[in-house]
This record gives C-alpha cells, structure tokens and sequence, in this order.
C-alpha cells in the first residue's frame, strides 16, 4: 500500500510524499530541533522520512 504525506524536512516542508508501506519498519513521533513535531517513518533499508502527519492519521489513511 501507498501512503501519500507531506514532507517535513526543512528544505523541503510541505512536498509530497509517497511511501511504500511494505518498505516501512516502524513510525515513530520526534520533536525537531525547533520544537516542530513531526512523525517519523524507519524503513527496512535503513532510510528514514520525517512528515507532517500525526501517528494517527497515517494509521487513518492506512486503515482507509
């Protein structure tokens, strides 16, 4: 399944992003630097994306 969600990189905030959910090891909640808290995907290849989305609305959308 495909999760779209918006990117939360500096550089790179409010662009899309999709991501393979068979790819995704675990989501997990961090506070950046600046206080913004984001969620944070771990994929299996060591890769990791931070977005906008709260664990749950990703739980939400993956659920449909």
């Amino acid at each position: 399944m495909l999760l779209k969600l918006t990117n939360a990189v500096k550089g790179r905030i409010g662009e899309g992003l999709i991501l393979n959910t068979e790819l995704i090891a675990s989501f997990f909640e961090h506070t950046q630097e600046d206080g913004t808290k984001v969620t944070v995907a771990f994929g299996i290849n060591n890769n990791s994306w931070e977005v906008v989305e709260t664990l749950e609305e990703i739980m939400t959308q993956a659920n449909g």
